[in-house]
């Protein structure tokens, strides 16, 4: 057992970045993808008893200045690094809708074994030399994105996907890179996950990215009210 743990370990270590490990359980095969449902909100009005759909739509004045050019830097680094990691979460989200709903359909475990294997092998063939090229930091931030789509951290996901054991051993090696398959997204409460907010709702409003309703859903204006507070209260201390 030793000897397997030790494999798995240095497998994982010099072969795929850890980031790239729990991403190969749950994109599926492409031959199986169904279109995943898009939900629209919407503000309605009312006039004269007729009922008016307005999409809801985020408007944002001229992109942040920090006055500070340390503090500018980061923003704008980490601006590149959620675009650069976005649309694989968005990608996940899609894929794991898709393979819920083919794993429904399967009548045993046997049938959901290969079907899971298939998809590692496809992933493995298509993405792996793409995501290795992700950086530390570039997997850091995918990792709460893949919660902020999908509703689930990623270590949720593998456990879900393959089990528990898997799970444990995923998130030990992610820790050797100083990652956690555990992070979650919480843009209320922790500043770089407001940010990140920020940059998304912007760069899908300006038609950079694309959009997609995301699992975890916030006002923004909440999110501004809440930021606020947090910076007032710190000022008080």
């Amino acid at each position: 057992m030793k000897y397997i743990i030790a494999s798995i370990q240095h497998y994982l270590l010099f072969t795929y970045p850890a980031i790239t490990v729990f991403v190969f359980y749950f994109l599926p095969f492409t031959s199986f993808s169904q279109k995943r449902d898009t939900i629209y909100i919407f503000d309605q009005q009312f006039y004269s008893g007729d009922t008016i759909r307005l999409a809801e739509v985020s408007v944002f004045g001229k992109e942040h200045y920090f006055g500070d050019a340390e503090a500018q830097k980061r923003y704008l680094l980490l601006r590149s690094r959620v675009k650069r990691v976005y649309p694989y979460a968005k990608m996940a989200a899609d894929r794991l809708y898709t393979m819920e709903r083919t794993m429904d359909t399967m009548q045993n475990k046997r049938q959901k074994k290969v079907y899971v294997k298939r998809t590692q092998r496809y992933i493995e063939d298509h993405f792996t030399d793409e995501l290795k090229k992700l950086s530390r930091s570039q997997g850091r931030i995918l990792i709460k994105l893949i919660h902020r789509q999908t509703g689930k951290t990623a270590y949720e996901l593998v456990k879900d996907l393959r089990n528990g054991w898997n799970a444990y051993w995923y998130n030990k090696t992610a820790w050797l890179y100083d990652l956690s398959l555990k992070k979650g997204y919480d843009p209320m409460n922790v500043e770089e996950d407001y940010w990140i907010e920020e940059i998304i709702l912007r760069a899908i409003n300006s038609g950079e990215l694309e959009y997609q309703t995301p699992a975890l859903l916030y006002n923004f204006s909440d999110l501004v009210e809440q930021r606020q507070k947090r910076l007032q209260k710190q000022l008080a201390n």
